[in-house]
């Protein structure tokens, strides 16, 4: 379990839970999603029954490099509509199907950056959640990695709200929001379900693993095209809250 003694803990979530709706990328005239066939360190974020059965899928979510393997990266405006422990990671999930060879994690705790709540900063527009075990041995991870320099080309893994996860890749392009640079990826096809999904750079043919440069947050109004999604900008003060997590953790024992 974490330690929420870092400083940067989600202590109001349930009580902003009506404000925290999330921004998903519309369908339109972009390139389109096919259906993906790779690594099962992507996952859905589903909600859950009281039984314990899938309601439907939330968000997407990834697994992200650590030493206790329950680290998932996800968006901070996925969360808070629902307590986190009604929710659960499952690596590679399809639609229908009541076999998870990956397992069905289930969410112990979540973690945001301490400029999200309560005005939703867009350019923290991510989140870390933990799971009850070691999912990364199961599914593997990603690397975190900078959305600076800007690469060629990004893979976006993403569920539709039906619950399948299709990918779009091609060059992002670059949006300046409130002094930052976020990532700007257009993808027909992702509706419902895609908030929270890796941006990776320099995947790996063999693995499908990659290095995460941002998650797929919402769009900006304004103007702009709902079809495209834009990423938190991914730099130091990612890479510090990230350790201050893996911190948390080793201090609980858990790693």
């Amino acid at each position: 379990m974490i330690s929420w003694k870092i400083g940067i803990v989600a202590v109001a979530v349930a009580a902003l839970a009506l404000i925290l709706l999330p921004l998903h990328a519309a369908r339109a005239s972009a390139p389109a999603a096919i259906r993906y066939q790779g690594t099962s360190a992507v996952g859905a974020l589903a909600i859950l029954k009281p039984n314990g059965s899938i309601s439907h899928v939330r968000c997407t979510g990834s697994v992200l490099k650590s030493p206790a393997g329950n680290l998932i990266l996800t968006a901070a405006h996925c969360l808070g509509r629902v307590p986190p422990t009604a929710m659960a990671f499952i690596p590679d999930y399809r639609h229908g199907s009541r076999s998870y060879p990956d397992g069905l994690w289930r969410v112990t705790g979540q973690v945001l950056p301490a400029d999200w709540l309560p005005s939703r900063n867009v350019n923290s527009d991510f989140a870390f959640l933990t799971v009850n075990g070691d999912v990364q041995a199961k599914a593997g991870a990603e690397t975190l990695g900078a959305s600076s320099p800007v690469p060629a080309s990004v893979q976006v893994i993403a569920y539709t709200s039906p619950g399948y996860p299709v990918t779009c890749t091609r060059p992002p392009t670059t949006i300046t929001v409130s002094g930052q640079q976020q990532l700007e990826f257009a993808c027909g096809g992702y509706a419902s379900g895609s908030s929270g999904a890796p941006f990776l750079a320099n995947v790996n043919a063999r693995t499908g693993n990659g290095t995460v440069i941002g998650v797929l947050g919402g769009y900006q109004k304004g103007g702009r095209a709902p079809s495209v999604s834009y990423s938190s900008p991914f730099g130091t003060s990612v890479r510090a809250f990230y350790e201050a997590v893996i911190l948390a953790q080793r201090a609980d024992g858990g790693g």
